[in-house]
């Protein structure tokens, strides 16, 4: 299946294979936020999520095969709940499972990288991966709490 062939819709983001193609996410969120009323913070991680996930599927997955494929869906299932879907076809690979890189200490230098796991887990507050025949689906969830203050619960 060639994902580039599904077009784009408001609710669906279909990107080449190539990392300059992660610039076109923050304007997609963007136009979605306001249209669903998705709160800056969570915009934030839905856009460091979303960036993470689709440049390892290109650094990693695809390993400079430009003429692949990464299609984002959206969806908003309830009230102040964002779900986001990332369709590769790229070998599978289970962020579920795979272990975090131990945390940078304020001693040790900067590396660059292998910080992407801890994030899809700190800033998601649902996670699924689903291989598929060709590739992998990954769903975030997201949500922007609750409209009602604690004491009113």
């Amino acid at each position: 299946m060639n994902l580039n062939c599904m077009g784009e819709t408001p609710n669906q983001l279909a990107l080449r294979g190539v990392l300059s193609e992660i610039a076109r996410i923050p304007l997609w969120i963007n136009s979605l936020a306001s249209g669903y009323a998705i709160p800056d913070d969570v915009q934030l991680a839905i856009n460091l999520c979303l960036e993470e996930v689709v440049s390892n599927v290109i650094r990693h997955g695809y390993c400079g095969e430009a003429n692949r494929s990464v299609l984002i869906r959206f969806s908003n299932p309830r009230e102040r709940y964002f779900v986001f879907t990332v369709e590769d076809e790229a070998p599978h690979f289970d962020p579920l499972i795979a272990p975090e890189l131990p945390e940078i200490s304020p001693r040790e230098s900067i590396r660059i990288g292998g910080q992407g796991i801890r994030f899809l887990r700190r800033f998601t507050d649902a996670l699924e991966y689903e291989p598929t025949p060709i590739g992998n689906r990954l769903s975030m969830g997201f949500s922007a709490g609750t409209s009602e203050s604690p004491e009113n619960a």
